[in-house]
């Protein structure tokens, strides 16, 4: 009986146990992965998740930050519950960051995504000398020295140090400059820690550089001249230029690209755009063009220039080109205008004006229509006149009776002078000794002329008391050009003092006296003797 009693124990035991032998141990199978698993900030990030409740919203976290969510879908295969859902990376500094799925029922996973540095660009292309933005992220939080490096070509480089550090979320941004650079891609890269090896951990950028031509200016007239350059052309490039498919000339590109600045003259053409392009050598194809815009323009004969300058009493003519056709146009110089018709093609034929005014630029200018042409300038000699010699008074008394008068106008003698621009007038100044001086400007019409000599007698309410005196003169051209003065001269006015002439006077007016009233005593003793 105990034996049967231990038999039957052992078998409740036995159909005790068996059902938790067969139920399933619950395990947790909740799992995420990350493709890529490392990138950079703004990289698209696709997590994809399973082993969570079927039919549940998953939401995924990046370091604690939630970015999207999806529902979980039964799969085909065990565990079921999968989703899937991509997000860009935002910016947050290098090194490792947790990516979290959990869903409604706390089913969670957790994944390790690695932030490496890197550049992004505001425009991927543009030309040489453009600005262009650059955008830092993933760097260490908070990182200092960092430069961006510009690769000229596979071995040349120019660095451009940032001016601000990263922030704490290893993020910055800074403009540069495209250098000289040949035409095609050239790669952006940058380092941080003023190491040159961390280059190689930061994902760099690429700029393509494309050619273009620049005109300065780029409108004006026919005659004018205009520089022609390019910049972003292949290195060491044949280039060669037409204006309105006409040949202006072939050049070459330097290393980086660039080419000019060339000049020419813009030739006589219709009103409106005109095209500049740059080919290759013996191509059909341009390879990049500007415009040019023509507009109404005069131009003088003779031309003058600074170092070749005209004079007064020139006559010069002025021509117009590229204005509307058989309209009016006004055309002023210095204060005279001639009114005219342009011809059928817009041309203005010769108005001839007469130079004057004062020495310097002088503009000419062409209206039409309520529009106003580019002025043309007439250059006015600037050269002063000859410097005179003095001739009298010189180390001399002048003024005899100014002794007597108490005031002496003397006449002053000079050589004269010659001058393109002619002689205006004279400026003549004349100082004492007590620091006196008398500025005389003193005009063409008051002076005469005896051979080579000029005369001006100075007239009396500039009269000169008794003394002694300097004087000296210079010439003004027509242009208002003023010569040299000439060598200063001395001379004294008058013969004695006023108060010395008055004593005279009046001695020699009592002799006088004296000698009638001796004269009349006499006469009148004889009377009475008679």
């Amino acid at each position: 009986m105990k034996l049967l009693r231990c038999l039957i124990i052992a078998l409740a035991i036995c159909l005790v146990a068996i059902p938790a032998l067969v139920t399933p141990v619950q395990a947790t199978s909740e799992k995420v992965s990350l493709s890529p698993d490392e990138g950079c900030v703004g990289d698209k990030l696709t997590v994809n998740g399973e082993g969570f409740h079927s039919g549940e919203r998953v939401d995924v976290y990046y370091d604690d930050v939630r970015q999207d969510s999806a529902s979980a879908y039964w799969g085909q295969q065990c565990p079921h519950g999968f989703f899937d859902l991509s997000f860009n990376v935002p910016e947050c500094c290098q090194g490792y960051h947790e990516v979290y799925a959990e869903d409604a029922s706390g089913r969670n996973a957790m994944a390790h995504f690695v932030v490496n540095p890197g550049i992004t660009l505001e425009t991927k292309s543009g030309h040489t000398g453009d600005s262009v933005e650059v955008s830092g992220g993933g760097f260490p939080s908070e990182a200092t020295g960092i430069s961006i490096r510009y690769y000229l070509d596979d071995d040349s480089y120019v660095d451009f140090p940032v001016t601000t550090d990263a922030d704490e979320d290893g993020s910055w941004e800074e403009g540069f400059s495209v250098p000289a650079s040949a035409k095609g891609v050239h790669m952006i890269d940058a380092y941080y820690d003023d190491d040159k090896h961390t280059l190689s951990d930061v994902r760099e950028a690429s700029f393509e550089v494309q050619p273009i031509i620049t005109l300065n200016p780029d409108s004006g007239c026919a005659g004018e001249i205009i520089a022609v350059s390019g910049t972003g052309f292949g290195a060491v490039d044949d280039i060669e230029l037409k204006y309105d498919g006409q040949k202006l000339g072939e050049y070459y590109a330097d290393e980086n690209g660039s080419w000019g600045a060339v000049s020419f003259t813009i030739p006589e053409g219709s009103k409106g755009s005109h095209v500049i392009e740059a080919f290759h050598s013996g191509s059909f194809t341009a390879i990049a063009s500007a415009t040019f815009t023509l507009g109404a323009g005069i131009t003088l004969q003779p031309a003058t220039t600074p170092h070749s300058p005209g004079h007064v009493g020139q006559t010069f003519d002025v021509t117009g080109k590229s204005f509307d056709p058989s309209v009016a146009v006004s055309i002023s110089y210095q204060n005279e205008t001639s009114n005219v018709f342009s011809d059928a093609v817009g041309d203005v034929h010769a108005v001839t004006f007469t130079a004057r005014g004062r020495h310097g630029e002088q503009y000419v200018n062409a209206s039409y229509n309520g529009e106003t042409a580019p002025s043309a300038i007439f250059y006015m000699e600037g050269t002063p006149p000859d410097e005179s010699v003095l001739n009298s008074p010189v180390d001399t008394r002048t003024g005899l009776f100014g002794s007597f008068l108490g005031r002496a106008s003397p006449t002053f003698k000079w050589s004269n002078v010659t001058d393109p621009s002619g002689i205006a007038s004279y400026d003549l100044e004349i100082y004492g000794g007590d620091n006196s001086a008398v500025s005389i400007s003193v005009p063409i019409e008051a002076v005469s002329f005896h051979g080579d000599i000029v005369a001006y007698a100075l007239p009396g309410k500039y009269a000169l008391s008794y003394g002694s005196y300097y004087w000296k003169v210079r010439a003004i051209d027509g242009a208002g050009n003023g010569g040299n003065w000439a060598e200063a001269k001395s001379f004294h006015a008058g013969i004695l003092p006023q108060w010395a002439a008055i004593t005279i006077a009046l001695g020699l007016l009592l002799v006088v006296i004296l000698a009638v009233g001796m004269f009349i005593k006499r006469r009148m003793g004889y009377y009475y003797y008679e």
